[in-house]
């Protein structure tokens, strides 16, 4: 079983990943090698997902898919300037207000990258109307030091190449680490957890780990492992936003060091009206795994927000599906934050709850 330290250094290595939704494979490859020391065999699907199979005791038991997103949010260069500045657009949830002034790693064509910024108008010669405003995406630009247009071009930079924030890791106070992409780093440093937990004390249950692709982008790469592995039942590992900052008091109970969070309700309602509402069977399941191991178990409703599940539900006759995970703060900035007790727990919890899941389990929703 993976140590503490053995998950930090996992976490860390995997958020300094270059990931961006569509060009997921150095993350594809790199998380295929780690699930390959457990998994009695790991694949990768036609469209990108790293599926990693161990065995259960009991061919009659239903599978189990338990399932991280590979990709982050960014950008692709949407035009270069004359002057060899970069023109971007967004790849997935990303909010103005954060990303003037960032650093961000620029890829070309053949695979490299190279360092750049999002350049931010200096301070001293913004009018006060510029002061109070945020730019809009359709004004920024990257810097990445470039003189010209055939001077990006030489690098192998072209229109359509990605763009993610820089790389970075902080160790902050007690046990809480931040930086970029946690989300999901997080949830596959955990599949990594619970694989080596599960090979060495197989469940009854088969299950399939998998780092999904494109989660970011339209959410519909674990439907695509669904249809690979056949699954009965599925657990997304991405946990909520934690409400105990001084701007989200009062939006939930959820707490970094609380322990794992459940997602009992969630939905978009922004374009896209869908969601998931969690599978009571399953939950009552987590819960009584969660206090078996005296494991404290927050609970989340949201509005805004979905994952994989919210189209995965909807695959063969009907998939059974819960979202959880470790919460964190500060979600799709350049410094998300989390508490590295609630990862520990996220994987030993899961791991509780495959090891119960029988022949008998319900599969229905009532």
């Amino acid at each position: 079983m993976l140590q503490p330290d053995e998950l930090k250094s996992t976490l860390k290595d995997y958020m300094g990943t270059i990931r961006l939704s569509g060009y997921e494979s150095r993350m594809a490859y790199k998380f295929k090698e780690d699930l390959s020391r457990y998994a009695d065999r790991v694949k990768i699907d036609k469209i990108g997902n790293v599926i990693g199979t161990i065995e259960g005791t009991d061919p009659e038991a239903p599978n189990v898919m338990v399932f991280a997103h590979m990709d982050v949010i960014g950008f692709v260069i949407s035009r270069i300037e004359p002057d060899g500045f970069l023109r971007i657009e967004r790849v997935g949830g990303i909010s103005e207000k954060i990303v003037q002034g960032i650093a961000v790693m620029v890829g070309s064509e053949n695979g490299q990258y190279f360092p750049g910024m999002i350049g931010a108008k200096a301070y001293h010669i913004q009018s006060p109307e510029d002061k109070a405003k945020v730019d809009p995406f359709s004004s920024l630009f990257v810097d990445i030091g470039a003189k010209s247009e055939k001077q990006v071009n030489e690098l192998g930079i072209y229109v359509g190449c990605p763009v993610t924030f820089a790389p970075h890791y902080v160790e902050m106070l007690d046990s809480r680490v931040a930086g970029a992409y946690i989300d999901d780093a997080a949830g596959l440093t955990n599949l990594v957890q619970i694989a080596s937990i599960i090979s060495d004390q197989r469940p009854r249950c088969t299950v399939h780990l998998v780092g999904t692709v494109m989660e970011e982008f339209n959410a519909r790469g674990a439907m695509m492992a669904a249809r690979s592995v056949k699954t009965d039942m599925a657990i997304c590992l991405l946990g909520p936003g934690a409400g105990d900052t001084p701007d989200q008091r009062g939006v939930n109970n959820v707490v970094l060091g609380g322990g794992p969070a459940v997602t009992m309700f969630n939905f978009h309602g922004k374009g896209t009206l869908n969601g998931n509402i969690a599978h009571q069977g399953m939950y009552q399941l987590l819960k009584k795994t969660a206090q078996e191991l005296d494991i404290p178990l927050q609970r989340s409703a949201a509005r805004g927000a979905l994952t994989d599940t919210a189209y995965l539900q909807l695959e063969n006759d009907g998939i059974p599906c819960l979202d959880m995970g470790m919460p964190d703060r500060y979600s799709h900035s350049p410094m998300e934050t989390c508490d590295l007790r609630d990862l520990e727990q996220v994987g030993l919890l899961v791991a509780g709850f495959l090891a119960s899941v029988d022949r008998n389990f319900n599969l229905n929703r009532y």
